[in-house]
């Protein structure tokens, strides 16, 4: 499972690598309330974000409630092994919002030396109460063909160019190097980035 995927990416490429396990199973599954997950808030039914991504080895019998629970543990173990539930002292946020603002640097940041930096707006910006305005949590759950225009537009709490703050989760599921940057962010005090022209993947800040 690479790194930025969501739930629905996660259960096709589990079904058309095991050809057994079913997609829609799956996607249950990783919407199940009662699997358990450390790092998911009361009230929240979605594991979305809370999957680890990497590679996993699937046995005969093992079943999609079985590989989800043990992409929750892989996640839960990596997060202690970086120091994820320590992110209130450390970036003033909770566990739960740091993946959440982990996610959207997984898929903001092309290039490795931009993440901490991008940590770091989306923390500028919170602190004074700025929108967001990051372009990648307009096409949560949208349309593959929706237009960036329409998105911008669209009555949503994952658009972060209408509403204030984080959205509701994450968007994807954050790599290891974006947990870490959420955690260890840059010192700057920059409030804007913006891709480079060159299509380069570095942005400008």
């Amino acid at each position: 499972f690479p790194e930025g995927f969501v739930i629905t990416q996660m259960a096709e490429r589990l079904a058309d690598k095991t050809k057994r396990l079913s997609a829609e199973q799956f996607i249950a599954s990783a919407n199940d309330p009662s699997v358990i997950s450390q790092y998911r808030p009361a009230g929240v039914s979605t594991l979305e974000g809370l999957l680890f991504p990497d590679t996993y080895q699937v046995s005969g019998d093992e079943s999609e409630a079985q590989v989800v629970q043990r992409m929750v543990a892989l996640l839960e173990r990596v997060a202690r092994q970086v120091g994820l539930e320590d992110s209130q002292k450390l970036v003033g946020v909770s566990p739960y919002k740091a993946l959440i603002v982990a996610s959207m640097i997984e898929r903001e940041a092309k290039v490795g030396v931009d993440r901490a930096k991008i940590a770091r707006v989306i923390y500028n910006r919170l602190e004074i109460g700025m929108k967001l305005q990051i372009d990648a949590t307009l096409y949560y759950n949208a349309p593959i063909d929706a237009s960036f225009l329409d998105l911008k537009a669209l009555d949503s709490p994952y658009n972060t160019y209408l509403y204030k703050g984080l959205p509701p989760g994450p968007i994807c599921s954050p790599s290891l190097e974006a947990i870490k940057a959420v955690l260890n962010p840059a010192q700057h005090q920059y409030l804007f980035m913006c891709a480079k022209a060159d299509f380069s993947g570095y942005h400008v800040f």
